[in-house]
């Protein structure tokens, strides 16, 4: 089965070279798969796209960025980040950065400011066949500090827990709230599953998102307006570079 297949035998199915396992792996949570990749593709140089041979994997990368390989993916929900996950803990890369896009739950918090999550709550369904005796999955602190101490400008930056769910639509006021009042600060749809396999594979782990509304304010992602916009433009570059400055720093 799928779960039994080791390194020799990923790197046979995807035809990767054993030299370009990447030290750290980047997803990208967002329902636009196709344009994060070219936007990503674009840091890299060398690239080497991987797919497979009944097409299950797509827009997914190995690239070098500042002399270091580094595999990026394109993901929606937990099932997708977590099979690219695993597959990249099976090959033996060291760190995985979640990167998209949450829903503030904190009055505080505005669009366009970067959330690090310091945990992720498990409201999803992939986290379990991993952590099964866990509802909470923290990030790497090392991580976390290294982001304490980079300079992160114009935004606001705010740590703390998250948590993670796989219905996008699902979500209502009461959820929400609920959510807000037990102090987590962000929702999104994939860190607690990314989370979940890295600790499986002992990987690092680190998860930076851009805001793009705030839930409990009464937004949505259906609501628009220019400034929010501008803002929400602003912080995911930000969130961008920061990744990149991550890389270029060999924090891994």
């Amino acid at each position: 089965m799928l779960k039994e297949l080791n390194k020799s035998e990923w790197l046979s199915l995807l035809n990767i070279p054993e030299d370009r396992i990447p030290k750290v792996l980047v997803l990208r949570g967002t329902r636009n798969l196709r344009r994060n990749y070219y936007k990503h593709r674009a840091y890299f140089t060398d690239c080497f796209e991987i797919g497979s041979p009944n097409g299950i994997f797509e827009d997914v990368l190995i690239g070098t960025n500042q002399d270091t390989d580094v595999g990026y993916a394109s993901v929606y929900g937990d099932s997708m980040a977590s099979e690219i996950t695993h597959v990249f803990g099976v090959l033996g890369t060291s760190v995985v950065i979640q990167t998209g896009c949450c829903g503030a739950l904190a009055d505080w918090i505005q669009p366009g400011d970067i959330v690090c999550a310091t945990s992720a709550h498990c409201g999803e369904g992939a986290a379990q066949y991993y952590t099964p005796e866990k509802r909470e999955i923290d990030a790497s602190p090392n991580l976390v500090a290294w982001l304490t101490a980079a300079r992160v400008e114009p935004v606001a930056v705010h740590k703390g827990p998250i948590w993670t769910t796989s219905a996008l639509l699902g979500e209502g006021k009461q959820e929400v709230q609920k959510w807000s009042r037990q102090g987590y600060i962000a929702v999104d749809m994939e860190t607690a599953s990314t989370f979940a396999v890295a600790e499986y594979f002992q990987m690092g782990r680190l998860s930076l998102l851009f805001v793009f509304d705030n839930p409990c304010q009464g937004e949505h992602i259906l609501l628009n307006d220019a400034e929010k916009q501008k803002r929400r433009a602003i912080g995911e570059q930000v969130m961008i570079d920061a990744v990149f400055g991550f890389i270029e720093r060999g924090r891994f």
